[in-house]
């Protein structure tokens, strides 16, 4: 029995917030059917004890690989990562006109007080620094309706909604 069909339309559905937003509970959430792109699955899956910087080309090629082989695939991928710049979004975005699939950003609404908090209650090596949590929030770029996206949603979107949007909007591209 297949656990993960692939979807009728792929997609690239692109997580954006900081660390502690909710972006891996909404995957979970709301990621049904969907590949997981986990920027903290890969990295635990090559360096199990965290993050090493020698390794951050590795973790970004190991990211893209699985994002392009699932969309080809006919698999709609959730990308779960800060995504906080528009240039760290252009490659999602790059990966999704290869796929001539529609990427749709999900912007996390969680606080910083809230973000803070949850990332202090972490136990694990995937808590992050103050100092590094700061950097984050100050690096953050709202997503801009020109950067490319077929839509810019909110965390409170559901898969369904998602769906829905992509029949009113995408022309179904030949493949």
């Amino acid at each position: 029995m297949m656990t993960n069909p692939p979807l009728n339309v792929p997609r690239l559905i692109v997580l954006i917030g900081p660390p502690g937003s909710g972006k891996t509970t909404w995957a979970r959430t709301h990621g049904h059917g969907a590949v997981h792109v986990s920027q903290d699955d890969l990295i635990d899956a090559i360096t199990p004890h965290g993050f090493e910087h020698i390794y951050r080309p590795m973790y970004a090629e190991a990211e893209d690989a699985v994002a392009r082989a699932a969309l080809k695939a006919g698999h709609t991928v959730i990308v779960d990562r800060t995504n906080r710049t528009r240039a760290h979004r252009e490659r999602w975005l790059q990966i999704s006109r290869e796929a001539a699939c529609p990427a749709i950003a999900v912007v996390m609404t969680a606080s910083k007080e809230i973000c803070l908090a949850r990332n202090a209650a972490r136990q694990d090596h995937r808590l992050v620094s103050e100092e590094r949590m700061e950097r984050m929030f100050a690096a953050m770029e709202p997503v801009q309706p020109g950067e490319g996206f077929l839509a810019i949603l909110h965390d409170t979107a559901t898969m369904e909604e998602i769906k829905e949007q992509l029949s009113h909007e995408h022309c179904h591209q030949t493949r």
